[in-house]
């Protein structure tokens, strides 16, 4: 089957189906039948097929679709609303073929118990050469992000502490390497403070945290990617969804403090507004890790990414 580029692998069939990508078909009826993988809040009911060959004709999405594109990042990646659930499609580049996959983590995370929080479901994965398809359930509540200048003191406070137990919750789960939960490769890209490099092979990743003073012995189970737009809030019971788990795995102690302290990738993406503004959220967090003294090591992260940065221009000017 041909391939096609990631923002256009949505396509209309008719009003109730839509072909993703030439490989899959998901189709939409008012009537649950044995297939229906879920549903929307307009009583229909959705289920996945394999797209035959020929494939169908198909149109680009209207204007009115009830399928939206809510994500694109260039042509690397996006994300659209069916109904009740998303559907992330990705190219895999090579320099992210050996690291845990998102599929891998929420599946680990469904298997091992009941959590104080939600996290998306697996509804259909596939992978086909360098891109991967995941369907996933829809978190009740609504972005932090979008709420976070509407609620109150006590309920920011409470967002904080929310984060600092769900650490606490995540961190009973242990290993003696920096990897994903499956052992593969931990695709945090901030942890080694090296922007010039994607290594993420666990011995590189230990001895750059090593030099960087953070204790290696011991590696926690953490989401490493808690920004206000990754976390789901419903107002109705204060309960928190955390969503995007593509950089969950092991890490040192002391990352967890510091990443909240030195990743301005968590701030949020108001315009118009002091860095102060930006980074409100991640700064709430971290005065509650300090509280708890965890450990942190932000002085030594930002002098290596310094010495790192300006070694890069350096090469890149010749």
């Amino acid at each position: 089957m041909t391939e096609c580029q990631v923002r256009d692998s949505v396509r209309q069939i008719d009003e109730d189906s839509w072909l993703i990508a030439n490989e899959f078909i998901i189709c939409r009826q008012a009537v649950a039948s044995f297939g229906s993988l879920w549903g929307d809040n307009n009583g229909y009911h959705y289920t996945v097929i394999a797209a035959p060959y020929p494939t169908p004709a198909t149109t680009t999405l209207p204007s009115n679709s009830p399928i939206q594109l809510v994500h694109d990042a260039g042509d690397a990646s996006a994300v659209w609303a069916f109904g009740g659930a998303f559907l992330k499609f990705k190219l895999i580049p090579v320099d992210m073929r050996n690291v845990t996959k998102e599929v891998t983590t929420l599946k680990w995370l469904a298997e091992h118990g009941s959590f104080t929080f939600a996290v998306p479901k697996v509804l259909h994965y596939m992978e086909e050469k360098d891109r991967s398809y995941l369907l996933i359930s829809r978190v009740e509540g609504e972005v932090l992000a979008d709420v976070w200048r509407t609620i109150s003191e006590e309920e920011k406070l409470r967002c904080a502490s929310r984060i600092f137990d769900i650490c606490r919750e995540l961190s009973s789960c242990r290993s003696n390497e920096i990897t994903g939960i499956d052992g593969a490769e931990l695709p945090d890209t901030w942890l080694s403070a090296d922007p010039s490099t994607k290594n993420f092979q666990p011995q590189y990743l230990q001895q750059t945290c090593e030099q960087m003073g953070m204790h290696s012995s011991t590696f926690y189970m953490w989401h490493n990617d808690l920004g206000p737009y990754n976390i789901i809030i419903d107002r109705r019971n204060g309960s928190l969804g955390l969503i995007d788990w593509e950089m969950a795995g092991y890490v040192p102690l002391d990352w967890i403090r510091t990443k909240f302290g030195v990743s301005w990738a968590m701030d949020f993406a108001w315009p118009g507004v002091g860095d102060e503004a930006l980074r409100e959220w991640r700064s709430y967090v971290e005065r509650r890790f300090a509280e708890e003294e965890y450990p942190e090591v932000k002085a030594a992260w930002r002098a290596r990414f310094n010495e790192k940065s300006i070694s890069l221009r350096s090469r890149s000017m010749g």
